[in-house]
């Protein structure tokens, strides 16, 4: 899944593990999607679910997100944890622990039912628990709609590049 990708960080001894990188996609409760369209970009924080060398999400059926998806199906997925700030007696000194996923991948529309159900029971497991989510079906992931009357999408975006940074965190505390 990394690769090489690593390479791509300037300063290498900063990088994650595979491991801590798997945690912090699966621990993290908001996500940032980045997308472009007509040299436009539009970045928007989502609730995502993260399995398998996939990133899951789900939305409405029309709206800012699906136009540039439908456009440019390239995006760009972010993740971090802001642990502390680090203050220092000259402000320029300052500085933060943090730890940070960036993946890059291709979106696509799900279509097949069993796996929109699967996805969506992800999410809800990871937001409101695994009861609710065994009370999904592929009946009401197909008959459902907002109360806004749109029917749910689920996105996958299938992972190409990842890269995981953190700073002032030792590796093994992790």
């Amino acid at each position: 899944m990394r690769g090489d990708e690593v390479d791509s960080l300037r300063r290498k001894e900063l990088a994650m593990t595979e491991t801590d990188i798997d945690k912090l996609l699966r621990s993290a409760l908001v996500g940032r999607l980045g997308l472009c369209k007509d040299n436009e970009p539009y970045v928007v924080p989502l609730n995502y679910a993260y399995e398998k060398n996939h990133i899951y999400f789900h939305c409405a059926e029309t709206g800012t997100k699906m136009e540039y998806l439908h456009q440019n199906p390239a995006v760009c997925f972010e993740v971090d944890e802001h642990i502390t700030t680090m203050t220092a007696p000259v402000p320029c000194d300052c500085s933060t622990v943090y730890r940070s996923v960036i993946v890059f991948g291709t979106a696509q529309i799900v279509t097949d039912l069993e796996e929109k159900a699967a996805a969506l029971r992800l999410i809800v497991t990871k937001y409101v628990g695994i009861e609710n989510a065994q009370k999904l079906g592929t009946a009401t992931v197909d008959r459902y709609r907002s109360g806004h009357g749109s029917k749910t999408m689920v996105v996958k975006i299938t992972i190409k590049v990842i890269t995981g940074k953190h700073y002032g965190i030792a590796q093994q505390e992790t």
